[in-house]
C-alpha cells in the first residue's frame, strides 16, 4: 500500500483540496501533519492526524515574529520524527505557516514533495516551500514562468463541485427573484456582515439572499427573501442557485465561483496583517471581466447598493464573458503526479 503524507491549514482554502484529493486515495494509507487550527478541527476524527506547533508571521507586530526562528526549529524535528515513523512515498502541502517545517522535514529525508499555490502570487510560505519542493502546482498561469518546478494544473475541486443539478430549496426563497449569495470566508467578515445587514432591507424588496454569516455571527433569521446560516457543508447547491456572489477574493471563493459561471462583487481584505493577495486576486477577475470591487474604505449603502444593482442589470454581459474563457481544473492532473512521484520513491 503506498503511503501519503499531507500538510497545509491555517484556513478552509489550505485545508480542502487536501480533503478533496484524499477522497481519491482510497488506496492509500493516508496522515496528516498540521497545527491545533481549522485543519485539526476537520481532520483529527478522520485520519491519523499528527500536530505540531505553528507560528504565522504577523506583518503588524515586529515583536511577535521574534519567536519564529525556535517554533520553526522545534516543528522541523517533530515532522522528521513523525515522517521517520511513517516512511511516506510523497508529501502533498498545501501551504500556510505549518506546512514550512514538513516540507524541509520532508526534504532532508529525501520525500518527494508537491505543493499547491492558489493565489495569484506565491504566498511567504509557498514562496519558501519552492525551495524544497520537487513541483509546485498553481492556479494562474502567470506564476508557471515563475521557476522551472511550477505547473500550472488550475485549482483542486470535489467530484461533487461539478455537479450542476443539484440546488438549494428553500420555501423562503422567492422564485421569481434573482439570487444573492454572500460568503464571507471560514471565519465570516465583520465589515461585509455589518454592511449587509444595513442595507438588507432595501436588497428584499428586489432579490432573495442567501447569507453565510461565518462561526458566531448568525445574527437575524426573520426576514422573507433572506436565509442565513453560519457555514454549510453543501455550498455546490448554493452556486448553483447564486446569481452574484458578494465576498472576500480568496483564492478559494474566487476560484469556485469562476469555475460556476457566477459573477463576483468582491471586497478585499486589505490591512497590514495582508500581504495584498486578495486584491491581487481580485483584479484579475475584474480584468477578465466577471467581476467588480469595491473596497473597504468605499463602502456606502449607496455606493453597495448601485453595484450590486448594476451587476444584477449586467448578468447577460458576464454571461458571454464567461462564456468565452477557457478554464483547467487541476484535481486529475495533481493525483496523477501524486502517483508519479510516490512511484519514483517505491523504484
Amino acid at each position: 500500500m503506498k503511503k501519503i503524507v499531507f500538510t497545509g491549514g491555517g484556513t478552509l482554502g489550505h485545508v480542502m483540496p487536501n480533503i478533496y484529493l484524499m477522497e481519491e486515495l482510497k488506496d492509500w494509507q493516508i496522515s496528516y501533519i498540521g497545527s491545533n487550527g481549522i485543519e485539526k478541527e476537520k481532520l483529527k476524527n478522520k485520519i491519523k492526524y499528527y500536530e505540531i506547533p505553528s507560528v504565522k508571521l504577523d506583518r503588524s507586530k515586529f515583536f511577535s515574529n521574534l519567536k519564529i526562528p525556535f517554533v520553526l526549529v522545534k516543528a522541523i524535528n517533530q515532522s522528521k520524527k513523525i515522517l521517520n515513523k511513517i516512511q511516506p512515498d510523497v508529501l502533498f502541502s498545501k501551504g500556510g505557516y505549518v506546512s514550512l517545517p514538513v516540507c524541509i522535514a520532508a526534504r532532508k529525508l529525501k520525500i518527494p514533495i508537491i505543493t499547491h499555490e492558489s493565489d495569484y502570487s506565491f504566498g511567504l510560505a509557498n514562496k519558501l516551500i519552492l525551495n524544497f519542493c520537487n513541483k509546485m502546482c498553481v492556479n494562474f498561469k502567470n506564476l508557471e514562468n515563475k521557476n522551472d518546478k511550477c505547473l500550472y494544473t488550475g485549482p483542486i475541486f470535489s467530484k461533487e463541485f461539478e455537479n450542476k443539478q443539484k440546488k438549494f430549496k428553500s420555501e423562503n426563497l422567492d422564485k421569481s427573484k434573482k439570487t444573492i449569495l454572500i460568503v464571507g470566508g471560514s471565519l465570516g467578515s465583520r465589515i461585509i456582515n455589518e454592511s449587509i445587514y444595513k442595507i438588507l432591507p432595501k436588497l428584499l424588496e428586489k432579490f432573495n439572499v442567501i447569507h453565510i454569516t461565518g462561526k458566531g455571527n448568525n445574527k437575524i433569521k426573520s426576514y422573507n427573501n433572506y436565509i442565513s446560516m453560519e457555514a454549510t457543508e453543501d455550498i455546490v447547491s448554493l452556486y448553483n442557485i447564486a446569481d452574484l456572489v458578494i465576498g472576500r477574493s480568496g483564492a478559494g471563493v474566487t476560484a469556485e465561483c469562476y469555475y460556476k459561471n457566477i459573477p463576483m462583487l468582491l471586497i478585499p481584505l486589505e490591512n497590514k496583517s495582508t500581504r495584498g493577495d486578495q486584491f491581487q486576486n481580485a483584479k484579475y477577475y475584474v480584468d477578465l471581466g466577471v467581476a467588480d470591487i469595491i473596497r473597504e474604505c468605499d463602502i456606502t449603502q449607496e455606493r453597495f447598493l448601485k453595484k450590486i444593482d448594476n451587476m444584477i442589470g449586467n448578468l447577460a454581459i458576464y454571461d458571454n464573458k464567461y462564456n468565452n474563457l477557457n478554464k483547467i481544473t487541476g484535481r486529475q492532473k495533481i493525483l496523477n503526479l501524486i502517483e508519479r512521484y510516490a512511484n519514483k520513491k517505491t523504484d
